[in-house]
């Protein structure tokens, strides 16, 4: 992965700044991540680098926002979890049914908070470990207090997670490449 410092082969280039929203499933920004390439007949296209982990990145940033997910959230984050509604809806425990996860995503029943606290940590406890720039343990969650802005104000919007690749060393010694959302703020 080329890093806005390195040298970038002929006909590509990396942006600064592309909205992956519309890829990702929830309000994502990357910044110097994205690749843009000019092929020789003029048509662009554009690759983001280790694109599961950009996911899981955003699904486990999004779950750690103390802000009410929405049912377009819940539904894009089943979805980068690989999950049925079915499957959730096992996962959140044997007395959540199908139906009601459905009812969760479709915006027609609000999620209770206990449930969406259970919610959050199975979706960070399953992709965590697919993110490693992004900090994340079960007491974050315990502790957090989740608001809903969209009672006093209807038309509110989620500010776009923000990420920018990073380069990390594990405990292991192994230098990685890993999506951040610290260096992008």
């Amino acid at each position: 992965m080329p890093y806005k410092s390195q040298p970038v082969p002929a006909g590509e280039r990396i942006l600064e700044r592309y909205d992956a929203t519309a890829l990702v499933g929830l309000a994502v920004v990357i910044r110097n991540g994205a690749i843009e390439r000019i092929d020789a007949d003029g048509e662009r296209t554009i690759e983001l680098p280790h694109m599961k982990q950009l996911l899981a990145a955003a699904a486990v940033a999004r779950c750690l926002m103390p802000i009410r997910l929405r049912g377009r959230e819940m539904k894009a984050i089943r979805r980068i979890m690989g999950l049925t509604m079915a499957e959730m809806a096992k996962r959140l425990g044997e007395r959540t049914a199908t139906e009601t996860v459905a009812r969760w995503e479709s915006d027609k029943q609000a999620l209770g908070g206990y449930a969406e606290k259970v919610l959050r940590l199975v979706v960070c406890s399953a992709l965590a470990k697919k993110a490693p720039g992004i900090r994340y343990d079960a007491a974050m969650l315990a502790d957090l207090v989740i608001a809903d802005p969209w009672i006093a104000e209807p038309a509110f919007t989620v500010s776009a997670l923000k990420f920018e690749m990073v380069r990390l060393k594990e405990v292991s010694g192994a230098i990685v490449d890993a999506w951040d959302t610290k260096l992008a703020a």
